[in-house]
């Protein structure tokens, strides 16, 4: 099968997300079980192209945008180990500029839609002049929502599967964006309850197979959970044709026998490296050295959906227990505010840091020794993997993705602690049940050395992508 995975970010080139770590991941777990496999990205002014030895293939042409005529130029970045061929659309007007969705204050470009419609409109033009020749087009997100139906509205015999990363981001267009489109793509698109378009509900109607990244993610948007009637009566057309397969982690780059980010090394069969990462993080972030005392972290954006409302009312109790915190994000004004008075409150027991910082989160994966996590709701979630894969036990709310990688430690196969409903109390019983396990030191272990045992591996998920692959093309035309 020849491939072309569609992603508007990929990293190591691009990233705001962990749409990004899965199209810099997947395409590369899937290059030795496939006959081809490209990934196809805008060309972002942020990128560095000596860098990532990105050149140009000569390719250029144009696309009409509305009344527009835009032209587009074509580069590409050789495959290297961990990492499937890249090939990059360019456009000094959309793409040569500071940010991939947002300007440094956070608020949307305003054109984002034309961003990525011109975008899709290119990817045809590749397609129609058979400059990229794919069995299968793998749409992701709402910013390559249209293409399968621009691929349907054509005699193109190419199979399309459009995957959903977060079903908040829906990419809605007005009528008069719309204007801008193919006539052909116009006549197929469906007005939303608010009088506009979505380019996500587009991706849903129009592919031959529709998957999200994990089979609770699937369950919960299949029911209703949390969304709109509208958005829900697309979700259940789409029933038949709708997977969950779960993230993987990229286990080399995420392996404490390696790290290149910790001082210490560790394995299931000998923790004693553990132990002194942990040392090491109390010593960088201030907090009190006593080892004894249990320490959890949390790498999150600060948002609401991240379950910090919950964190923020039972902070104050939890360090009451004995409990030490080390938080690791940025987001949300008010929710750093709260974390900072309670670190003030909290002198070595609490500490901030207000950024993401890549050897940090590895410190902290690899030194506390529980992990934090009670989303509201999570489509898959990935730090809850590096967790158990770093022996750092999970606390969650059982919600999409966060159920189906962590098994209560109830279970003769628990590897961390699950909490419903979603309340502080129910939170609050997990972590009580966490710290008395915790105590039983030999108990504790046993559990570690079970999450350090968990395969997430991409191998694991690109095994479960060929197999919607082969459903596809076994597909009538």
């Amino acid at each position: 099968m020849d491939i072309l995975f569609v992603s508007a970010e990929v990293t190591p080139f691009s990233k705001t997300g962990g749409l990004a770590d899965v199209a810099g991941s997947l395409p590369a777990a899937l290059s030795s079980q496939v006959a081809s496999i490209r990934v196809i990205t805008p060309l972002y002014g942020q990128i560095d192209q000596k860098q990532h030895s990105i050149n140009s293939t000569g390719i250029s042409g144009s696309v009409s945008l509305g009344s527009e005529t835009l032209a587009y130029t074509v580069h590409k970045s050789v495959a290297t180990k961990g990492q499937a061929e890249t090939w990059f659309i360019g456009n000094e007007r959309f793409f040569k500029r500071d940010g991939i969705y947002t300007l440094p204050n956070g608020a949307g470009f305003a054109d984002n839609n034309q961003r990525f419609f011109f975008f899709q409109l290119v990817i045809i033009d590749l397609l129609d002049k058979q400059l990229l020749t794919p069995d299968i087009l793998h749409c992701n997100d709402h910013h390559s929502g249209l293409l399968p139906g621009l691929v349907k509205g054509s005699a193109r015999s190419i199979k399309t599967i459009f995957t959903i990363h977060n079903f908040l981001y829906h990419g809605h267009f007005s009528p008069d964006e719309a204007e801008l489109l193919p006539p052909v793509l116009q006549n197929m698109l469906t007005l939303t309850q608010w009088e506009n378009y979505s380019a996500l509900l587009e991706g849903i109607d129009g592919a031959d197979l529709v998957n999200t990244v994990s089979p609770g993610y699937a369950r919960e948007l299949i029911n209703g959970s949390g969304i709109d009637e509208h958005s829900h009566q697309h979700l259940r057309m789409a029933e038949p044709k709708f997977h969950g397969i779960v993230n993987g982690i990229d286990t080399d780059y995420w392996n404490p026998e390696r790290d290149s980010y910790t001082p210490f090394h560790y394995t299931a069969l000998d923790l004693t490296g553990k132990r002194l990462n942990k040392r090491e993080l109390l010593r960088q972030t201030g907090l009190d050295d006593d080892l004894e005392t249990p320490l959890m972290g949390s790498i999150s954006r600060l948002v609401e959906n991240k379950g910090f409302p919950l964190i923020i009312k039972l902070l104050d109790d939890l360090v009451a227990l004995g409990l030490k915190f080390i938080f690791l994000g940025s987001g949300d004004p008010q929710i750093a505010q709260q974390l900072r008075e309670a670190g003030k409150r909290h002198p070595g027991r609490i500490a901030f840091d207000e950024s993401y910082n890549e050897a940090v989160a590895h410190l902290i994966e690899s030194g506390a020794d529980m992990f934090l996590m009670p989303s509201r709701f999570e489509p898959c979630g990935l730090n809850q993997l590096y967790s158990l894969r770093y022996g750092t036990i999970p606390i969650v709310h059982l919600t999409g993705g966060l159920g189906d990688t962590v098994v209560d430690w109830s279970s003769e196969q628990g590897t961390g602690f699950l909490f419903e409903p979603y309340t502080v109390k129910a939170l609050l019983r997990a972590v009580k049940r966490a710290l008395t396990v915790y105590q039983a030191k030999s108990q504790w272990s046993e559990l570690m050395r079970r999450a350090m045992a968990q395969d997430f591996s991409w191998d694991r998920s690109a095994r479960q992508y060929i197999e919607l692959y082969k459903k596809m093309k076994e597909m009538p035309q």
